[in-house]
């Protein structure tokens, strides 16, 4: 006995306690560290969700030239890249500097979906073995810090689920008409489509 509580339900609410912690933890971390990366990728440029391009420190457009489920590419014009002075460290490529951006944010990406789906894990456990001590343990005291752990579990749950009750049902389709997501067939190139003069 801890004070009017058993030892097996004080043990069993805080390890609870402990992988909820841990799932929180884990979440904000996963965040974190997508949000470090998204940054040191365009890190110097601006997005222009008006024109749905960034913005490069030379004042250049960069345009969506592939967009599927998963991913947008963003490129700029070859031939100003390679004329720009800050060339050699900012796009060592002959086709021009390109960003790569998932078209939802986290927690949206699949990144985003594994580590949450990691996190819901850990909450299943936790609201799985509250409610196995609290039937070993029926008494008073017991059932109220179980009832505490098991409101603490459904609060964090709810929360870690929040992105799949905004989610939408669909993805943004493929620029262009002719692409279909089911059909394998690529989406067309809209760098060629808006820069072709040039070529």
């Amino acid at each position: 006995m801890i004070g009017p509580f058993a030892a097996e339900v004080v043990l069993a609410d805080g390890y609870a306690a402990g992988l909820l912690a841990t799932a929180c933890g884990l979440d904000r971390l996963a965040r974190h560290v997508a949000e470090r990366t998204e940054r040191h990728r365009t890190g110097g440029f601006t997005y222009r969700p008006e024109h749905d391009a960034w913005i490069c420190p030379t004042d250049q457009m960069l345009w969506p030239v592939r967009h599927d489920r998963r991913l947008t590419l963003y490129r700029a014009r070859p031939s100003v890249c390679n004329a720009c002075p800050r060339e050699a460290d900012c796009a060592p490529s002959q086709r021009g500097r390109e960003i790569v951006r998932a078209p939802r944010p986290w927690p949206h990406s699949e990144a985003g979906r594994f580590h949450r789906g990691i996190a819901l894990v850990l909450v299943t456990l936790a609201a799985t073995l509250t409610p196995v001590e609290a039937a070993r343990h029926p008494t008073w005291p017991d059932l109220a810090l179980s009832a505490a752990t098991l409101a603490l579990t459904a609060l964090t749950g709810w929360w870690l689920t929040g992105h799949l009750r905004a989610t939408p049902a669909d993805f943004p389709a493929p620029y262009g008409t002719a692409a279909q997501p089911d059909s394998g067939t690529a989406a067309p190139d809209r760098y060629t489509t808006v820069w072709r003069s040039d070529s």
